[in-house]
């Protein structure tokens, strides 16, 4: 992760050389996204290092950061692409545009370089999901350039400038669902499948609440009627048949059962 912190900050500084140098919109664009990145995973970055902290306030730890963090960046890529889309209509200059086909290939093979060598690990998966997606960026950038040299027509760049744009924003539409949807604690899985597939272990399960305290960190309460006979060893039994499967078959990693007497007529 790292590693990706510094690839983007590099890239960013690199990008800023011919829109600085002629006001080359791809450029801009470009060089805006890329700040985003840089801004993103460093603090993803950070958040990692500090998100298992557990205390007496924040007993599951500081999680709900990487959901804060999906937040901030898509209201800036939000607004940072319609202010990118103005400064593309003042800044008409084309010039160095070579240079930036150039620094766009060499990105290219810098991008792919970020692996995710834990794939359980959410950040890392969506740092190097995000980095295919940029490299999609960049090669529509690179066709713009070239198609741009050779007809000498403005409109093709801010078409590019546009496409781009437009790619930012696609990008971050399903994380953005995930973050509202774990911000109101909805379920991040089918609770009525779920309950179907309990009640084929225990007939008297109910009451089932599922949320997300992140996006890899899943939590469930149950209630379950048993028959007031049962000894504790027996109830202890069936706790740890439904903490199982659940694990297992929904990757639910905390789950609270609360288990109800059962009146025997």
């Amino acid at each position: 992760m790292k590693r990706a912190v510094i690839i983007y900050w590099v890239i960013f500084i690199a990008f800023l050389i011919p829109f600085i140098l002629g006001k080359n919109v791809i450029a801009l664009a470009e060089n805006f996204h890329d700040l985003i990145d840089a801004l993103t995973i460093t603090f993803s970055y950070y958040v990692t290092r500090i998100v298992n902290n557990s205390s007496s306030v924040y007993t599951y730890g500081l999680h709900r950061l990487e959901v804060l963090s999906a937040l901030i960046n898509l209201i800036v890529i939000v607004f940072g692409s319609i202010f990118t889309l103005y400064l593309s209509l003042i800044f008409s200059g084309n010039e160095y545009s070579l240079l930036t086909i150039i620094l766009s290939i060499i990105v290219i093979p810098l991008l792919l370089s970020i692996k995710n060598e834990d794939k359980k690990d959410f950040n890392k998966k969506s740092i190097v999901l995000h980095s295919l997606f940029d490299v999609l960026s960049y090669i529509i950038g690179v066709l713009v350039l070239i198609i741009y040299q050779i007809t000498s027509i403005n409109i093709v760049i801010l078409l590019g400038v546009i496409s781009i744009v437009i790619l930012s924003i696609f990008v971050s539409i399903n994380p953005l669902k995930q973050s509202f949807l774990i911000m109101l604690e909805g379920s991040p899985i089918n609770t009525n499948e779920l309950e179907k597939d309990l009640k084929g272990i225990n007939p008297g399960v109910h009451h089932i609440h599922v949320w997300a305290i992140c996006g890899h960190i899943k939590v469930a309460t149950i209630h379950v009627e048993v028959n007031e006979n049962m000894t504790v060893k027996e109830i202890d039994v069936e706790r740890e048949k439904i903490q199982r499967f659940l694990k297992e078959k929904y990757d639910i990693d905390h789950v609270t059962v609360q288990f109800e007497s059962k009146k025997v007529d």
